[in-house]
């Protein structure tokens, strides 16, 4: 009896570490590619963007990232979309979330396109490679987004207050 309830408790407490643990276990470590439910919506969602399908390939990528939440792939292509439609904040979020675990993520970049705007939407392909292609080209693509916030001179994201300026003195 005492073995049985020893047991009982201890695959209670592995199934509820499954549980908790599940989300970051769906994030490649250590070079691993990405599991197929996830490279799959992404692979699916590139192609829509160059049929020019934004909604659907918006649908896909968001698909993935419900999966694999910091899949920087799904991200910056979400962030491409973003800055095509002239939500550079947006954009800029996601290309930020991107950055997040850009370098554990080892699948190789097949083909890279622009979309009406000045970033990069990148498709995976089923293949490692030695270090993490898709980091240099987050980068590249935040870079090209700061330049281009700059020059339209986009305000701060809500999560940034204005200044505070004091009101004119009255005599």
């Amino acid at each position: 009896m005492r073995h049985t309830r020893t047991c009982m408790i201890l695959l209670v407490a592995a199934s509820l570490f499954l549980l908790v643990a599940s989300p970051v276990l769906a994030q490649p470590k250590g070079g691993a590619l990405m599991d197929q439910d996830v490279f799959t919506p992404i692979s699916k969602g590139y192609d829509l963007v160059r049929d020019g399908k934004y909604d659907a390939a918006k649908f896909e990528f968001e698909s993935a990232v419900k999966k694999d939440r910091y899949n920087p792939f799904a991200l910056n292509n979400l962030a491409v979309l973003e800055e095509r439609a002239g939500r550079l904040n947006d954009a800029m979020a996601f290309l930020k979330d991107a950055t997040t675990h850009a370098a554990d993520y080892k699948d190789k970049v097949v083909q890279t396109c622009f979309v009406g705007g000045g970033c990069l939407a990148v498709k995976p392909v089923r293949g490692a490679a030695d270090k993490s292609e898709i980091a240099p080209i987050i980068q590249e693509n935040i870079s090209k987004l700061e330049a281009k916030m700059k020059v339209q001179a986009t305000p701060a994201s809500p999560g940034s207050p204005p200044p505070v300026t004091p009101p004119p003195k009255t005599k």
